[in-house]
């Protein structure tokens, strides 16, 4: 099946063609078409298999469709999704396949200032693209109406629900124009994605694309390891393999920033990419690492949807996601647009039941290796136990330091000489 084949119209062809896409994958076969005749419609699909350009596509061409010309600008599609990257690349996705036509689509999230948004709005838009806590700060600030809004889109529907943004939903959805349509995009097709589909959507046609992300496209493996010696393993595996672009998740902001220093130790070239960071920041790292600058990015579970890198050969789990269904996030960043990927998770033996719940959910048995100097019990090269014992040496000079110099501090009312930390005291021994 050709693109030409979903009755698209021909700058949209012409943009696709550009886009260098050959043909429709599973998913935009089967949406398009309905979309285009205003379906609602709850689709759920695997990361990496083509659900933007989906809806994208499909919207694009029903505002060409209702175009009447010289009127005004008027906001009609409104894209919710969760995340700032995920509402950046959804933007960023409309204006390529809308290149060759006359609309305007915006990108508005938190983390970054409100006036540019504020005042791109103002001058009018076709196509919103929001994250819940913007879009409402916008609305409450300045009045944003979305009263003439006759197409929503709920993107990673899944995600929004785990993250408590079903009220949002609700209310957007009583804001929008009474006649309008429906779409959700999930990855998973949860109860509670099916629970919301069934009040929010009228008569909806529900997709489901199983294509497993693990069969074929992606090469699976979990490497059985001590969990100190992981960080040794990833810089040895980097360097022993020349692996020049790894994406590296972890599960909390505090893995991220020890893993940066331990491979910083290596000279490896990283990144951490989490919440902590400010979003001019995360832009930067994520630039740097599509183009090659950067070697590793080291990413929390914020990164693992919507984060669309070309052909990334690989990813590394340093940890197991807490939740299990996020390990098909994070590997779903490789092998994707039919290329193939590699998904490697690095696990210990207190982590089997963890990785057994997770082929339990892909339905897939996970190749487990023993690296070879990594056996369980095998002692720690002398490096590394140096290594090792230098992270807890600076924790405690650092903390023996700051226990003296807070014993050095005087109390209330003693003499205010006495006031200067202890690494000053060489200047006090000359008074004596």
């Amino acid at each position: 099946m050709s693109f030409s084949s979903l009755s698209l119209s021909q700058p949209l062809l012409d943009a696709v063609r550009e886009a260098g896409y050959q043909q429709p994958t599973p998913v935009q076969q089967k949406v398009i078409p309905l979309a285009i005749n205003g379906e609602d419609i709850i689709a759920s699909a695997e990361t990496g298999t083509g659900k933007t350009a989906a809806f994208a596509l499909s919207l694009l061409h029903q505002l060409q469709q209702a175009d009447i010309g010289d009127s005004p600008r008027q906001l009609k599609v409104l894209v919710m999704t969760p995340t700032r990257e995920l509402a950046i690349q959804i933007q960023q996705c409309f204006e390529q396949y809308g290149q060759f036509l006359p609309y305007v689509s915006l990108a508005i999230y938190g983390g970054a200032s409100i006036n540019p948004q504020r005042k791109t709005l103002a001058r009018g838009v076709d196509v919103l693209i929001a994250t819940p806590g913007r879009l409402f700060d916008i609305m409450g600030q300045y009045q944003l109406d979305l009263a003439d809004v006759c197409h929503l889109v709920i993107d990673e529907a899944d995600r929004m629900l785990d993250l408590g943004f079903v009220k949002d939903i609700e209310k957007v959805k009583r804001l929008v124009a009474f006649e309008h349509q429906t779409m959700m995009f999930s990855a998973t097709y949860s109860q509670a994605v099916e629970t919301l589909a069934k009040t929010m959507l009228r008569n909806p046609q529900v997709i489901n694309v199983k294509q497993q992300a693990t069969a074929g496209r992606i090469t699976q493996q979990a490497y059985l390891l001590d969990k100190r010696r992981k960080a040794e393993l990833l810089a040895e595996c980097i360097g022993k393999y020349n692996w020049q672009q790894v994406m590296v998740f972890v599960s909390t902001k505090e893995s991220a920033d020890f893993l940066l220093s331990e491979l910083s130790l290596d000279g490896i070239n990283a990144a951490v990419f989490h919440g902590d960071k400010t979003q001019g920041a995360r832009n930067r790292a994520l630039e740097e690492f599509k183009t090659a600058k950067l070697r590793v990015l080291i990413a929390t579970d914020l990164a693992a949807r919507g984060l669309d890198i070309a052909a990334l050969p690989r990813v590394i789990n340093f940890e197991l996601p807490e939740d299990n269904e996020d390990y098909v996030h994070r590997i779903g960043r490789t092998g994707r647009a039919g290329l193939s990927g590699e998904a490697i998770s690095f696990f210990s033996e207190q982590e089997h039941a963890k990785l057994a719940e997770i082929e339990a959910l892909i339905e897939q048995k996970i190749e487990v290796v023993i690296p070879k100097g990594y056996e369980p019990g095998a002692p720690m090269p002398a490096r590394y136990r140096e290594l090792s014992a230098s992270k807890p040496k600076k924790t405690f000079k650092s903390h023996k330091t700051a226990k003296h110099n807070a014993a050095k501090k005087p109390r209330f009312g003693q003499d205010k000489q006495a006031k200067k930390p202890a690494r000053q005291g060489k200047y006090a021994a000359k008074k004596g």
